[in-house]
């Protein structure tokens, strides 16, 4: 309206302007002058751009009270429920898990091959000497896996806050098949929980991935756990890795890649915790994902990284006592070099199991000398122990 008018008057002003410039004159008419249509031209001027101005201004009030009430909208509609404030939020986070995962692989770490500093790190001897592993072919260089003389404690972490947040506390119980046993509220509870990355939700996803009746709950709880990328979410990705279904082990499986916390250390809390089950369900899990299988070749790497992880895992399968594998591997294994780094290990933790195995590989004709003298130092120290 106010556009209309503003219009309107400048119309006018034009017209009114051209009647007194089309006036008869007695006197002799001047020459030809276009000053009244330069002024006409610039006060139309002036009046569009002050119409557009205002326009533009109506329209920014206008959509600020168009946002303002969808906000309004939105907090209604959050306190009548919770199913679309927690879709929000398990994709928020879904989106930035993908942004860390895509800058990590942008920006791998690079492999640190300085041994010496590396031994400095773990403890372990400043220098290495062929001679006193018995090996050979090693590059005139011994392996870091043979500086390895124990596992080194965890480093601490951060634990996630608690929560007694009403919608938290409420899902929470909903997770429960024995208390709900309607899926469909299993799930939506299961959404609400991604919403809050607390420890007493990572406690209940746990809970639903171990122990849920549902295949596929026990799926997405895990792939919801993974995107937390915290240390205490570990053991329950690792336990998932030896579920009975398909589904709920190749979820494990991804969610362990997306991790980016030291593995090691993750292995190692579970070593420093030293009880008997608990290592021998997570051996279990290690050995169902295909974990110790990978880890004999990780081993012997040149990086000291890979295999102090790979030293930390097999140190945990051995003391759980489920080291069939490992055994195995140290019977026919084709690499040399693996199978003396086996016999490290078990030195190392002194495990009185592989003993009836290191005695049978004594009457190995295969065996070179070098090899043989080895073992015997190990039964050798290991006895010593025994006794």
């Amino acid at each position: 309206m106010r556009f209309r008018i503003l219009y309107l008057t400048v119309a006018i002003f034009v017209f009114t302007i051209q009647i007194f410039s089309q006036q008869p004159s007695t006197l002799k008419p001047p020459d030809e002058d276009y000053t009244w249509w330069y002024i006409t031209l610039v006060v139309l001027v002036l009046g569009l751009s002050g119409a557009i101005v205002w326009k533009l201004k109506l329209k920014k009030q206008e959509d600020k009270v168009v946002e303002n009430n969808w906000k309004e909208q939105r907090k209604k509609s959050n306190a009548e429920g919770l199913t679309f404030d927690a879709d929000e939020e398990m994709e928020w986070l879904r989106k930035n898990q993908n942004i860390v995962d895509r800058k990590r692989r942008k920006n791998p770490k690079k492999p640190t091959l300085n041994l010496p500093n590396t031994n400095v790190v773990l403890n372990t001897t400043k220098e290495f000497k062929t001679e006193q592993f018995g090996l050979d072919a090693l590059d005139s260089v011994p392996l870091p896996v043979f500086g390895f003389q124990k596992v080194e404690r965890p480093r601490p972490f951060d634990n996630l806050p608690l929560s007694n947040e009403e919608a938290l506390i409420s899902a929470i119980e909903q997770t429960h098949d024995e208390y709900e046993e309607d899926e469909e509220v299993r799930d939506l509870a299961v959404r609400i929980l991604a919403a809050f990355r607390t420890r007493n939700s990572v406690e209940a996803l746990s809970q639903v991935a171990i122990y849920d009746l549902s295949a596929q709950l026990r799926s997405k709880a895990i792939s919801i756990l993974s995107e937390f990328d915290h240390q205490s979410v570990f053991e329950t990705i690792l336990l998932a890795c030896a579920d009975p279904t398909r589904e709920v082990r190749a979820a494990a499986a991804r969610g362990l890649t997306r991790l980016s916390f030291d593995r090691a250390d993750a292995w190692a809390r579970i070593v420093e915790m030293n009880e008997q089950g608990r290592m021998r369900h997570a051996a279990r899990a290690a050995v169902e994902g295909g974990f110790v299988e990978r880890s004999f070749d990780r081993l012997i790497h040149r990086d000291p990284k890979y295999s102090y992880e790979a030293f930390v895992l097999l140190s945990l399968v051995l003391r759980s006592g489920e080291n069939s594998q490992i055994l195995e591997a140290l019977k026919n294994h084709p690499d040399k070099k693996v199978r003396s780094a086996l016999v490290h290990i078990i030195k190392v933790n002194k495990d009185q199991n592989s003993l009836p195995t290191l005695y049978n590989l004594l009457e190995d004709k295969k065996l070179t000398q070098e090899q043989r003298e080895e073992i015997d130092k190990a039964i050798e120290e290991m006895s010593l122990v025994a006794a």
